[in-house]
């Protein structure tokens, strides 16, 4: 939610109005499996030269 501040005219009055808006993907964080609290992700390569992404608060391999 984002909160706009609005001038009053005929139709409306003014004041500050809520109003859903997008959210870019650079401000979503990833949810870490082991407690499901926002982490950072880091990568690791396993043995057999897969590359998996990595929950930097736990170390758990975060699945696709």
């Amino acid at each position: 939610m984002v909160k706009r501040h609005t001038r009053p005219s005929q139709t409306q009055q003014g004041g500050i109005v809520e109003k859903e808006a997008s959210l870019h993907v650079s401000n979503v964080a990833h949810e870490d499996p082991k407690d499901g609290k926002p982490t950072r992700i880091g990568h690791k390569i396993l043995e057999d030269g897969r590359k998996v992404r990595v929950a930097r608060r736990s170390g758990e391999v975060i699945d696709r």
